[in-house]
């Protein structure tokens, strides 16, 4: 089990107020399985912080050197140590941009996310007098600390966000398998598997049947490398509807060839 999965369990709770550093302060990726490292891109990010007009242009550079955003342990590394953003191995779109997302987002592995994916972490305070950041943002000077709460978001593993969501202060946790639609206002949190869209963002159908569902999060399949997958390509590239419960990878010799018990723990 890596560290992802831990984080995925606090996560699990939905605790929006979780602050963002205690959020994403035990992370580490050096038991992300799948991740590519470069000696030259480490070096490159380095370099990102002495020349920050370049560092975006270097910082892709470093990526490409490492496989590129999929498998890139640089590009990570520099997303959550400068950012507080931490992705999973294989994910991919919006965030691998410096600060597209707030610090306090963690995303899972095999995740696809489109571009002009917006996320927000907190509101203003309307049920104030002003809801103008002077009074509340730290930073600008005038309040010697945040007088508002910054809360998280956990983006599920293998879920899909369409192009132009956007993701609201209500939404804690995006399940895994979700798929969210192009243009959506998400406000609350969306179950695993299920496919939302619209404003607000409201549940259309389920991917699976419940049974299938529960097979599925205890297969974890998710943890595994892209390359311990591809003796079951075939099956990976079949619609589930004509495997279904007889898939090889829900079955318990797949689980146990992969070290996982019946109860889907490591």
């Amino acid at each position: 089990m890596n560290h992802m999965e831990t984080m995925e369990s606090k996560n699990s709770k939905a605790n929006p107020d979780l602050e963002c550093a205690e959020r994403i302060s035990f992370a580490t990726l050096d038991n992300e399985d799948g991740l590519r490292r470069s000696s030259r891109a480490q070096v490159l990010a380095r370099a990102c912080g002495a020349l920050r007009k370049k560092n975006r242009r270097l910082l892709s550079i470093a990526a490409r050197m490492e496989g590129g955003s999929f498998f890139s342990y640089t590009l990570r590394q520099v997303l959550l140590r400068r950012h507080g953003v931490y992705a999973g191995a294989y994910s991919y779109g919006a965030w691998t941009e410096p600060g597209a997302f707030p610090a306090g987002v963690v995303i899972g592995r095999y995740v696809s996310i489109a571009a002009n994916v917006k996320v927000f972490l907190r509101n203003h305070p309307y049920e104030r007098l002003s809801m103008h950041p002077f009074f509340y943002n730290n930073a600008l000077g005038f309040v010697k600390e945040d007088t508002i709460e910054t809360g998280s978001l956990w983006i599920g593993h293998d879920s899909w966000i369409g192009e132009s969501a956007i993701i609201t202060p209500g939404c804690s946790r995006i399940g895994i398998g979700s798929v969210v639609g192009a243009g959506a206002v998400v406000t609350r949190d969306v179950p695993d598997f299920a496919m939302v869209g619209g404003n607000p963002a409201k549940v259309i159908k389920y991917r699976f049947e419940e049974p299938e569902r529960t097979r599925i999060l205890e297969s974890r399949w998710w943890e595994h490398t892209v390359e311990a997958l591809m003796p079951y390509l075939a099956e990976f590239t079949a619609p589930f509807v004509q495997i279904g419960s007889n898939h090889p990878l829900l079955t318990g010799a797949f689980r146990s060839s992969l070290g996982i018990s019946e109860k889907g723990h490591a």
